[in-house]
């Protein structure tokens, strides 16, 4: 909270009005060929409290995870699914940094680009024609529902 205003605005618009940009972009051609997948990219934080100083960020995420969940049910009879994943820790650091993270998830690692991608490809997938509105947890038994 130690963060200005106009940060906050930058996260908010960020990850808040960039999803529903993006969705705006792409739902209306969706809808025109009978269907189509949105997949929004969220974070653990968006669920979860942390002692991390994420409150704006991890707020803005939550805030996207109910817009995905509201168009879901917007667009469900036009053939248009929209899911969220959101994601926990992430190798996206070096080091001794990593080492210690890594402690901290249940399954001893951190989680990378490709099991991010496997779950993607699962929700654009015809095998998930049925799941809409849903946030998927991809963060190694860090959080569970």
């Amino acid at each position: 909270m130690n963060s200005s205003a106009e940060q906050w605005d930058a996260l908010v618009r960020l990850n808040l009005f960039g999803a529903m940009n993006c969705v705006h972009a792409i739902a209306p051609p969706m809808i025109e060929q009978g269907g189509g997948r949105i997949v929004q990219i969220s974070s653990l934080a968006g669920t979860i409290g942390t002692h991390v100083g994420v409150s704006i960020y991890g707020s803005a995420k939550a805030a996207s995870e109910s817009f995905v969940r509201n168009l879901a049910a917007e667009l469900a009879r036009s053939g248009v699914t929209a899911n969220t994943l959101a994601l926990g820790l992430m190798d996206n650091v070096d080091g001794e940094l990593s080492a210690q993270l890594a402690k901290t998830v249940p399954v001893g690692r951190l989680g990378t680009p490709a099991d991010a991608a496997a779950a993607v490809l699962y929700l654009v997938s015809p095998e998930s024609s049925w799941m809409t509105g849903q946030t998927l947890h991809l963060n190694g038994g860090t959080y569970m529902s």
